[in-house]
């Protein structure tokens, strides 16, 4: 399949649109589909590096400002509906208008939109010349899309957040179980207990990296650089992370090569993730990156340099992962505490554990399965929290034979009894009821029930509806525990199955599960978030 990308990178959006970009880019390419981008040459843009890794890159001339003509246009000649609109430089109109040669020539399967500025707008106009598939990357939940998927890596966001923003058939895949990280990031993970190992016998000195992203157009790095070096830190070993593109680079080397601490500066580091795992703790931008530093389980002091990285710092600190602070507080008492606690290795151990139990590395993978599942899929299939209205349906599906023979209690259900219990499980946090949707009709029925002694364990049943065309239950299974590990956070889901019911027992085999010890009445089964790859 062809894949086409639009995204942009400058000193003021940053490098991380067009990086996360070039991920999925590389994933997609290894498994034999082709990736074409296109960019604009803003000042910053990353054409060179998109095309350094072998894809072609159409760069779009640099959007010049011009005087209002249009009702709407801002004093830049643009629309300014969207909070980032100032991003694009032009209207989505005139951006299309340059694309789309580039598309109408390259008809692609898929069009991948990461941009801030862009919206359904653009989205629309895509679609109505070429028959391609729509993905966006986003963690804004701001402006509506036109989207076939919608991806947003933040830990914390839910496809709720997107409500009334998207078309009914488009489906979310929220939280950092889908953030897009490099292999290089899942291999050092692995190698992280025998680094542990290595560092408690590395000496006194402690090794942190410090990178603010591809830009820093504000030279913060100099800034901390010099804090660091006045309040006497003289026991760490830094390590600065700078991009091709960042504009202060030549005063960060001057600065290191008379500092009083050993300081190393890279420029355009290949072996990010290498560089992670073997620092002691970071000082990082709360972007995207936060999450590469979560998979490897790095301690970090996170700045806000956007309004947009706000979020993802004020989560990360809630759950101990870092401590979140804006650029302004750079050498407070605030900051200078967060330094002192940083430097006692005691203090570190609980915050590297939280960390990296939010992002396991496999974002990536999980993405491209599920872009294949839609793109392979004649029709569209969702799973929706159950209803009231939902009452009589599932009444009627459970008390079918064929469905009431593979129960544990095999009865049939009495109307008053089920009305009052459905009324109450509709409310009960500890059980969720969801409804898969085959063209937004219903078609299944899935249960989540929360395990007492383990609150992120979760125990599943569920159903086909009796005349559910046949081939539905592994696409269901696939929607319903990527909503169980995403959306209810689950770390684990167990599932008990009757001897009898063999196709149950094989589904339960097809999505991944792992037999646990037998017993005499029941077929048990688990499968831990980490396992599952959609």
């Amino acid at each position: 399949m062809k894949f086409l990308f639009r995204a942009d990178a400058s000193l003021q959006i940053g490098s991380g649109h067009v990086m996360r970009c070039l991920t999925l880019a590389n994933a997609l390419r290894e498994q034999g589909h082709t990736a074409k981008f296109i960019t604009h040459a803003h000042v910053g843009h990353l054409a060179d590096l998109i095309e350094k890794q072998g894809f072609e890159c159409i760069l779009l001339p640099c959007p010049q400002p011009n005087p209002p003509s249009q009702a709407g246009e801002g004093k830049h000649g643009f629309s300014g509906s969207l909070k980032h609109a100032a991003w694009l430089g032009t209207t989505q109109e005139r951006d299309f208008a340059e694309c789309e040669p580039h598309i109408l020539d390259f008809q692609p399967d898929w069009i991948i939109c990461d941009h801030y500025a862009l919206d359904a707008t653009w989205q629309n106009l895509a679609q109505k010349i070429c028959p391609t598939k729509i993905a966006v990357i986003d963690d804004l939940h701001d402006r509506p899309h036109q989207a076939d998927v919608l991806i947003d890596q933040n830990w914390g966001h839910r496809a709720q957040d997107y409500a009334d923003l998207l078309p009914p058939h488009c489906r979310v895949l929220a939280g950092t179980r889908y953030a897009l990280l490099r292999p290089e990031f899942a291999f050092w993970r692995n190698k992280m207990p025998e680094i542990s190992v290595k560092k408690a016998f590395s000496g006194s000195l402690q090794k942190v990296l410090l990178n603010l992203g591809g830009v820093d157009k504000d030279n913060i790095t100099l800034k901390i650089l010099q804090n660091l070096a006045e309040n006497g830190k003289n026991t760490l070993d830094l390590t600065v992370v700078m991009g091709a593109s960042a504009p202060h680079i030549a005063s960060i080397h001057h600065f290191a090569q008379n500092a009083p601490f050993p300081c190393q500066v890279i420029v355009n580091a290949n072996n990010m993730a290498e560089l992670m795992a073997q620092s002691d703790w970071a000082i990082g931008a709360a972007g995207s990156t936060s999450w590469e530093r979560c998979c490897l389980g790095l301690p970090t002091i996170l700045l806000v340099l956007a309004d947009n990285q706000r979020p993802i710092a004020q989560q990360l600190q809630s759950v101990g992962a870092a401590l979140a602070f804006d650029v302004a507080e750079i050498g407070s008492a605030k900051w200078q505490k967060a330094l002192a606690t940083f430097s006692q290795p005691e203090n570190l151990s609980q915050m590297a554990e939280n960390a990296k139990k939010l992002c396991d590395g496999k974002g990536v993978a999980r993405v491209i399965n599920q872009i294949m599942n839609i793109t392979h899929q004649t029709d569209h299939t969702q799973i929706r929290p159950a209803q009231h209205d939902d009452m009589k349906m599932i009444f009627d599906w459970r008390n079918h034979i064929s469905i009431r023979q593979f129960m544990l209690q095999q009865d049939e259900l009495i109307w008053e009894n089920h009305q009052n219990w459905f009324t109450k499980q509709l409310s009960n946090p500890n059980f969720k009821m969801l409804i898969y949707t085959v063209n937004q009709m219903p078609q299944g029925y899935i249960s989540f029930t929360q395990i007492p002694e383990k609150t992120d364990c979760w125990e599943w049943g569920f159903y086909t509806a009796p005349d559910c065309p046949r081939g539905h239950g592994t696409q269901m299974g696939h929607l319903a525990l990527a909503w169980a590990f995403g959306e209810l956070g689950a770390c684990e889901i167990r599932g008990r199955v009757l001897p009898h019911n063999g196709a149950s027992l094989r589904l339960h085999e097809k999505l991944g599960f792992f037999r646990q010890p037998e017993n005499a009445e029941m077929v048990d089964f688990s499968l831990f978030s980490h396992q599952f790859l959609f």
